[in-house]
């Protein structure tokens, strides 16, 4: 069904780097929409808007959306313009195979350090060294498959760009501070990185980020500084 782009409504809040990934697609397309912010919840009407009771989900005039990888495929599939996926199959699959590795190996890995960095918690020894070294096989595998040309995929920004770069934002953190290492500097993706960031979606998205990041290390008593920091 046509989706009119004045109905979305995301729902989430700018701590989290997959209501940024979405939110960067939605600014990059140009749609009209609307954010509402919102935590993630496990209460029913919660749960009945977002099955797994986690942010973000996208309102649409045809029901609610969760899981961002299917929210930004939806996405294209409704605002095909600029597009954000190859029109070929197998670009378009080596796209999906990037976005994979970030969402599986990298930003998944770099979650579970999160108690001990981002939270009043502390990460066993084990838990760090299993991270350390999923996240090594996971850099490898990006400097295999992505040699910027400006972007990571090519000469056009593509869903692959958008969701790395928010997802870096936090991983790069996470990385520092438990193993004084930089996940864009390893990756060789720091031009990649500074070019990403002076986008116009970058800046606002950032601007949002930092107070509500700030926020949420308040709240959570975390181990890590609360001051700004810059990882370009």
């Amino acid at each position: 069904m046509s989706q009119p782009v004045a109905t979305l409504r995301l729902h989430g809040y700018p701590v989290s780097n997959y209501h940024n990934i979405v939110r960067a697609v939605l600014l990059e397309k140009g749609a009209p929409h609307e954010v509402v912010l919102t935590g993630a919840a496990k209460d029913p009407d919660f749960i009945a808007r977002s099955p797994m009771g986690k942010i973000p989900f996208l309102e649409t005039a045809d029901g609610d959306i969760a899981e961002t990888v299917a929210i930004i495929e939806y996405l294209e599939d409704i605002l095909p313009s600029p597009a954000l996926l190859p029109t070929d199959p197998f670009a378009r699959a080596k796209v999906r195979q990037v976005i994979n590795i970030m969402q599986c190996y990298v930003e998944g890995t770099a979650r579970t350090l999160y108690p001990g960095v981002f939270m009043n918690g502390e990460n066993s020894a084990n838990t760090e060294q299993a991270a350390q070294a999923m996240l090594e096989r996971a850099i490898a595998a990006l400097r295999h498959l992505v040699k910027p040309a400006p972007f990571l995929m090519g000469d056009t920004l593509s869903l692959a760009d958008i969701f790395a770069f928010y997802c870096f934002e936090l991983v790069e953190r996470v990385m520092q501070f438990s193993f004084g290492q930089s996940i864009i500097a390893a990756t060789d993706l720091t031009a990649w990185h500074d070019m990403m960031a002076k986008r116009a979606s970058s800046q606002l998205i950032l601007a949002e980020f930092a107070p509500a990041f700030a926020q949420y290390l308040r709240n959570h008593g975390a181990a890590y500084p609360i001051e700004e920091h810059s990882h370009a």
